[in-house]
């Protein structure tokens, strides 16, 4: 049975009771785990720390920061193995912002196919479907104003 304050989570299968205010990040290091890599600057700021989670008798993933996502009851949290986010490497005062000089920076995004797993995987809440559509007409300056809160988390191009 759970104590007052307390919630049940389950990391990499094993359960935990942690205070119910904590965050992902505050609650996995009071289970004991130390972390060395993911945790970043804890402030919500550098996307280190991208999670996916579960909840109990909840069939949806769900992505967060989790520095900055609280606990709940019945989550469910595991390791995924590190995949660096593809970034690339350019003087942005030698492009033109055309739609012809993204595909050649990031060419998958002409594979994109709309399905909006993007936008939901976003912890910043931000239309990512739609500032990329935005690219695809050619409106850059409208994606560049829709993509401006973007941490570079990667979890948009994580699937």
């Amino acid at each position: 049975m759970t104590q007052k304050g307390m919630v049940d989570i389950y990391i990499m299968g094993k359960r935990y009771e942690v205070p119910e205010s904590l965050t992902i990040m505050k609650a996995m290091e009071y289970a004991g785990y130390r972390l060395i890599r993911g945790c970043g600057c804890r402030s919500g700021f550098c996307g280190a720390c991208a999670t996916v989670y579960r909840v109990r008798d909840d069939p949806k993933l769900h992505f967060a920061l989790a520095c900055q996502e609280v606990v709940k009851p019945g989550m469910y949290l595991v390791q995924i193995p590190f995949f660096p986010a593809e970034r690339a490497d350019y003087r942005l005062e030698e492009l033109e912002p055309t739609p012809e000089q993204v595909f050649k920076l990031y060419p998958k995004v002409l594979q994109c196919l709309s399905c909006g797993a993007c936008t939901k995987a976003c912890p910043q809440d931000l239309d990512v479907k739609g500032y990329m559509a935005d690219i695809m007409k050619g409106d850059i300056a409208s994606a560049a104003q829709k993509s401006f809160d973007c941490i570079m988390c990667g979890l948009c191009a994580a699937r």
